[in-house]
């Protein structure tokens, strides 16, 4: 969050407050609005619960209490790498979600689902406005009808529900609803016993599914002396785009089948010996200006650290040396630029001719290793307990570098 963002989200709640509850990583403070009556007023959100998201059944088993309390209120859960879910529950059924991760926006939805390309969205968004939603450009458009377009809106908020099963580290509150705050602008019906009972089974189902099928950047390709089999639609759909050039992420979009379906079919075909995988041959350099971009930040955080205590020249001149000696020079170039960062071009201009097995693991590989001999080479500068605090928070970070 940007601190234009977090001054505008804490400014809506300025105020005193009461010390609450204070669990690992987790502090609740009560607004008091009355010094003489310090009871919320009738009305004011109530927190019910909050805590910490320790692994992959907590959500499961707190959203499962929600619904059989009848409880109404939002539920807000947070994961370690910064994405933000929140889901309005009411009476056992999800009534609204939102979320700040890229894959759950609406425009994404809309790309991924093959309704708009690329270029396309990026011209709508550009006229999105307060007045003006994306939602309403796409039906203005004629690309979606209203119906078709309040049924991708519900599928997007089915896919926040999901991606908030699969969170397995983080925070989690349960809120009472605000009632001075404005009613969503969209409200659907999902039942919770439904979306548990599907998330169980989507959950187990792709820890079996990756066993064969590592990742979405796979590209499948037809097998030339296949054995007939009978295959259910969607598998021989799916069959249909396994020409060995589109990855599992691009037929899913292509398709309109969404990954989940996608690499259920994939997986079943491979099964059934119709198909082999291959890693994609090329490299999207927008995945590349995005891995490097999550590096630099960390890298540069270690060069402010650092630098408070004067020791930038130095920690600079030795990643230079250690860069030239270790090879990645070509990939990284000869050093690093004053806060610490590399060249995004540079990296991406030098994977572009690579001819490797798996480019995007190797990148993220040595971006590994060049934070951690940054950081290092950071502690000769820094007093051990700003060394502990630095590499703590470094760690955290690549933690959700790698799992985001």
């Amino acid at each position: 969050m940007t601190t234009r963002a977090l001054e505008q989200a804490l400014g809506k709640r300025a105020g005193f407050y009461h010390f609450g509850v204070d669990t690992a990583g987790l502090l609740v403070f009560r607004r008091i609005l009355d010094e003489e009556d310090p009871a919320p007023p009738a009305g004011a959100p109530r927190l019910r619960m909050a805590g910490e998201i320790l692994n992959k059944m907590t959500m499961l088993e707190i959203i499962n209490v929600i619904a059989n309390s009848g409880w109404v209120g939002d539920l807000r859960v947070q994961a370690t790498d910064g994405t933000t879910r929140t889901m309005l529950i009411d009476q056992g059924a999800i009534k609204h979600a939102s979320s700040n991760h890229t894959d759950d926006l609406l425009g994404e939805v809309l790309f991924r689902q093959g309704i708009v390309d690329r270029p396309v969205l990026d011209q709508l968004l550009t006229e999105v406005s307060y007045d003006k939603r994306l939602g309403q450009l796409v039906v203005e458009r004629g690309l979606l009808e209203q119906d078709q377009l309040f049924g991708v809106l519900r599928q997007q908020v089915e896919q926040i529900a999901h991606g908030t099963l699969l969170i397995d580290q983080g925070m989690y509150s349960f809120t009472t609803v605000d009632e001075a705050a404005p009613p969503p602008s969209l409200t659907v019906h999902i039942s919770v016993q439904g979306l548990l009972m599907e998330g169980v089974q989507r959950i187990d189902e792709m820890t079996l599914f990756r066993e064969r099928v590592p990742n979405s950047k796979m590209c499948p390709q037809v097998l030339p002396h296949r054995p007939e089999r009978n295959l259910d639609e969607t598998t021989a759909t799916i069959l249909e785009w396994c020409d060995g050039a589109r990855t599992i992420e691009t037929i899913a979009r292509e398709s309109a089948l969404g990954e989940f379906l996608t690499t259920k079919a994939i997986y079943h075909l491979l099964r059934a010996k119709q198909i082999e995988l291959h890693q994609d041959a090329a490299v999207d350099p927008d995945e590349v200006r995005k891995l490097v971009r999550s590096f630099n930040a960390v890298l540069r955080d270690i060069f402010m650290a650092v630098a408070t205590y004067g020791g930038v020249d130095s920690t600079r001149q030795t990643l230079a040396t250690w860069i030239q000696g270790s090879g990645y020079g070509p990939f990284f170039g000869e050093e690093v630029s004053e806060d610490g960062a590399i060249d995004i071009e540079i990296v991406v201009n030098a994977l572009a001719s690579v001819q490797a097995p798996n480019p995007i693991e190797a990148l993220q590989q040595g971006l590994h290793e060049l934070v951690a001999f940054a950081l290092f080479s950071a502690t000769t500068a820094l007093p051990r307990d700003q060394e502990l605090v630095l590499a703590r928070d470094v760690q955290r970070r690549l933690k959700a570098i790698h799992t985001g």
